[in-house]
């Protein structure tokens, strides 16, 4: 059982779960966030993932199965642990779901409302962004609303204007939204899941970003890549503020197929190929070293020449971030010019191959893009900085599930302002009202 210096940690909220739905696998990560930020993941469990495929849900007793599997592993490790007495949410604990980016849109929008005689207070920052939230898309269900920052009158991108005077504040507010059958579908798929909290969505390219990035990072401009299984998310940060979430339907299994048709063998087997042996670059392997490998499983032995390889993976890598690179051209239209100050940082499962960032720089290089050829990191999870667990998150693809729980106390911070905003709001109310009957 937990020791009582750590019991004294923990708060009465911060028991999380995170639900990566991945294509590939389902990971279900139970962890503890402490107030000095710091994580302890005490439980983890992942699932084959069956229920779902690129295109979405194939089967609601499938998917149900795989979350319910995933999950009991993790719970079942925390209760090995931990009882009621130790940790108090142990079964209410508050549960964050990854949205797939085919699932979603974005927009960035704005409000505003008419400032009353005095300084900016809590509750007009709230009206400003409810005027902002208000917006409805067909079909579509809001899932995070973060604002960026604000304008007073002609005082333009103020991160906070509590206490400024002003006639006018305007709020600028980064949207998320997903589709409203995917989210119906997945909340009734927890069914497994005991707890008094709804769950909470975030599309999981975003809480990749947001757990990869630093704040210098986010400040100069920087777009992050989420690599997973059938599709690469894409965030982009702008002075420090999220602009841009959405995906394009390449992943780094349109590379492992590539593979498999090209030397006949099974998908896992070619999946192991590229892992083991593979390089995103021709140039850092021994072209004419030969790798020996089952076909499809059976006895029968074949070789295959390493710098071959590499040049199918090279290959496959250059569509998906061609494929990125028409996604930010687009963007580039609607949000105006991009300054990427601090390049590109590349994560996810898909990140997971030897000599990615080279291969990278080599074709920005080659399309008139080598002010960034340089500015490519590839960001792994630094398990240092986590404590119980860290040994069962993979340091590429796990990033998804850590973000997800640093992703809460984001929307914790966001949700607990307005609650604030609107017990101001409600107590001023009562003032004016007691005021008017008593004068």
């Amino acid at each position: 059982m937990m020791a009582a210096n750590e019991l004294n940690k923990i708060t009465t909220q911060d028991y999380i779960v995170s639900i990566d739905l991945g294509t590939s696998e389902i990971k279900v990560c139970s962890a503890i966030l402490y107030d000095d930020d710091s994580i302890k993941i005490i439980g983890y469990g992942k699932c084959k993932t069956t229920g779902m495929n690129a295109d979405g849900i194939v089967s609601m007793d499938k998917l149900k199965e795989n979350i319910s599997i995933a999950y009991n592993m993790s719970h079942n490790t925390v209760t090995r642990s931990y009882d009621e007495n130790t940790l108090p949410k142990i079964n209410n604990p508050r549960v964050f779901v990854s949205v797939p980016g085919r699932f979603i849109t974005y927009k960035n929008n704005t409000g505003s409302c008419e400032l009353r005689r005095g300084p900016i207070t809590e509750d007009d920052i709230a009206r400003a962004n409810d005027v902002a939230n208000s917006l409805k898309i067909k079909d579509y269900e809001l899932i995070t609303a973060i604002p960026n920052y604000y304008q007073v009158d002609s005082n333009e991108r103020v991160e906070d204007p509590l206490d400024m005077t002003g006639g006018q504040l305007r709020s600028f507010i980064h949207q998320v939204y997903a589709q409203t059958s995917f989210l119906d579908n997945i909340r009734r798929s927890l069914c497994c899941i005991e707890t008094e909290y709804a769950p909470e969505f975030v599309f999981s390219g975003q809480a990749t970003a947001y757990v990869a990035t630093t704040d210098t990072e986010k400040k100069f401009g920087v777009c992050v890549l989420d690599i997973g299984k059938s599709s690469t998310g894409i965030t982009i940060f702008d002075q420090g503020h999220c602009i841009y979430v959405g995906s394009c339907p390449y992943g780094a299994d349109k590379i492992t197929q590539n593979i498999a048709v090209t030397y006949g063998l099974s998908e896992r087997t070619a999946e192991k190929l590229k892992c083991d042996y593979g390089f995103a670059i021709s140039n850092n392997c021994i072209t004419n070293k030969c790798i020996r490998m089952d076909k499809n499983g059976q006895a029968q032995v074949r070789s295959i020449n390493q710098g071959d390889l590499a040049e199918s993976i090279e290959a496959g890598y250059s569509q998906l971030i061609m494929k990125v690179l028409t996604t930010l051209n687009e963007v580039n239209v609607s949000n105006g010019e991009l300054s990427l100050g601090a390049g590109f940082v590349i994560t996810g499962g898909g990140a997971e191959i030897k000599c990615l960032d080279e291969c990278v720089s080599k074709i920005f290089t080659k399309n008139g893009l080598g002010a960034y050829a340089k500015k490519i990191r590839i960001h792994q999870v630094d398990k240092e900085k986590i404590e119980g667990l860290s040994d069962a998150i993979n340091p590429y693809s796990g990033c998804a599930s850590l973000g997800l729980i640093r992703f809460s106390e984001i929307l914790e911070s966001h949700k607990k302002a307005r609650e604030q905003s609107g017990m101001i709001g409600n107590l001023k109310q009562k003032i004016t009202e007691w005021w008017n009957g008593n004068m």
